[in-house]
């Protein structure tokens, strides 16, 4: 397991970037993964789940589009390092199928983290509860509370 990397699901990262439960712990982890140097990783996947997550409180009128292009830019230029392997896209199918996930999205995440052997982070806790017994490698952003 790579203690120096870890792969950050779009769930947790936007919560550096909008006030929702469990922010002050996303932020808590970004300081100390920026103070332990750690790389953070994601597929391009993330710019697009990130990117939908602000556009819809556009839609919402929670945000106006001045102030969701900067949380936008400020995610994507300070968050993980994005990356793109087709061999995680196939994984991710494979993953998918094994934990009856409703969708292919969180599982790109769990099989670049299989990949890059290093921990994957979510705030997610739908998805940690589905994997959790079967791979301690995923971790919810506020399982130290529970």
């Amino acid at each position: 397991m790579s203690a120096d990397e870890i792969v950050v699901d779009a769930s947790l990262a936007l919560k550096w970037v909008e006030e929702e439960p469990y922010s002050i712990e996303s932020w808590a982890l970004l300081q100390d993964w920026q103070h332990r140097r750690l790389r953070m990783h994601a597929l391009a996947l993330f710019a697009y789940e990130a990117t939908n997550a602000i556009a819809k409180r556009v839609k919402l009128r929670q945000l106006t589009l001045e102030v969701a292009r900067e949380r936008l830019a400020a995610l994507l230029e300070n968050g993980p390092a994005l990356e793109q392997d087709t061999s995680v896209n196939l994984r991710a199918l494979e993953v998918m199928e094994r934990f009856s996930l409703p969708s292919a999205y969180d599982a790109h995440y769990l099989a670049l983290a299989e990949a890059r052997q290093c921990e994957c982070w979510t705030a997610d806790e739908r998805l940690w509860n589905m994997v959790k017994r079967q791979l301690s490698w995923v971790r919810w952003v506020a399982e130290q509370q529970s």
